[in-house]
């Protein structure tokens, strides 16, 4: 049976939900770390090279003949030759490890929340987030599409009680400094990472209701995560005492009001519901096109041992984040981008980015920011 397309609105969520994750959470640790103008020159550079990057994905995806995942795309634009064969083995093995990355950092974060809110050890919490969050497999794309509406807006009505809260009860302040070049440039690192929706940008693109909607729903939706994630920064920069790791656990100990950690924690349950939704979709189609499978046997093979692994090897979940960055920008930058210059010289659908596509100076600008945002996942934010 065909899945029902998504709306407007459903789409744009989609795009903002699956960047409103750990970037939300993790930033504003490493925002405390400088200060306000070097934030928005990171935040202004980060916004900039991502809204041109998931245009040119979405540029990509309407341009294929078999545009259903990742691998598939790159198959029709970039792998050929001899080495074909090889350079898809390659590229799945690696687009695998950035999913499970994906999927484990969710994991971690819910499961940290949830054991403090309940006082029970991480591992059984993180199996039940998981769980949870596994059954939106039995509803579709469409299912997840209402799913994202919800979280995100339940998300964005948090953020701002919790905003309200944190000038009533100021515990920090927001520094006017630059703060640190290096640390500057690893928060540009995190923000482009926390915009990093390149799989919601197919899966709108193959699923969106008006096509020519399209291109709004992906910059409406990159435009929602920014306002939010920044929202949410200054909010806890000026109510928290001491910026922690996971955000929303030091702002609820500053604040001090009994219903505001368990706010905090549906912040974190929303957040983390609406990423894990988009990365376990995109890897279940990744799967299920390998394999042949069904979308939910593609679903528990891609996403259970992302469980597995969160259990039994448990780093800090800035060091997933930050090696997920790097992870990604191989990706964008080795296969994404050469694969969208040849779709762009024979376009099959009207080209998102009109005039500018093709634009050498543009996709050098993109090429760079993605370097840049590996090159920062190097640098330790202490």
């Amino acid at each position: 049976m065909k899945s029902k397309k998504l709306t407007f609105g459903e789409s744009l969520m989609l795009v903002a939900g699956a960047g409103i994750g750990t970037g939300i959470l993790t930033i504003p640790y490493a925002v405390s770390r400088i200060g306000l103008f070097g934030t928005l020159l990171s935040l202004f550079f980060a916004y900039l090279a991502s809204a041109l990057m998931y245009l040119m994905i979405a540029d990509l995806t309407r341009n294929s003949k078999n545009p259903e995942d990742l691998l598939a795309i790159l198959d029709e634009h970039l792998f050929s030759g001899k080495g074909k064969k090889a350079l898809n083995i390659a590229f799945f093995v690696l687009l695998v490890l950035l999913l499970l990355e994906n999927l484990v950092v969710y994991i971690l974060c819910a499961g940290s929340v949830l054991s403090d809110l309940f006082g029970v050890p991480s591992a059984p919490m993180q199996a039940v987030f998981y769980l949870i969050a596994s059954s939106v497999v039995f509803f579709g794309i469409k299912g997840m599409g209402i799913g994202e509406k919800i979280s995100v807006l339940l998300i964005g009505i948090a953020v701002l009680v919790l905003t309200l809260l944190s000038f009533f009860y100021p515990k920090g302040r927001l520094s006017l400094s630059f703060g640190d070049p290096g640390t500057v440039f690893a928060v540009y690192g995190l923000f482009m990472f926390a915009f990093s929706a390149i799989f919601s940008i197919i899966q709108v693109c193959n699923h969106i209701e008006k096509k020519e909607q399209t291109g709004k729903a992906i910059t409406g939706g990159l435009t929602l995560n920014a306002l939010i994630t920044a929202v949410f920064t200054a909010a806890v920069m000026i109510g928290s005492d001491t910026v922690t790791e996971i955000a929303t656990i030091g702002l609820s100990e500053s604040i001090g009001i009994p219903f505001v950690k368990i706010l905090c924690s549906l912040l974190v349950l929303f957040a983390m519901f609406t990423s894990f939704w988009s990365s376990g979709f995109a890897f279940s189609d990744v799967v299920g096109g390998q394999l042949g499978l069904s979308a939910r046997i593609s679903w528990f093979i891609a996403t259970l041992p992302a469980l597995l692994i969160s259990v039994f090897l448990p780093l800090g979940v800035l060091d997933y984040v930050q090696i997920g960055a790097g992870a990604l920008s191989i990706i964008l930058v080795i296969v994404v981008l050469p694969a969208y210059n040849n779709a762009q010289k024979n376009p099959k659908e009207r080209l998102l980015l009109g005039r500018c596509s093709g634009n050498k100076l543009m996709i050098a600008f993109v090429a760079a920011a993605i370097i840049l945002m590996a090159i920062s996942s190097f640098i330790p934010i202490d």
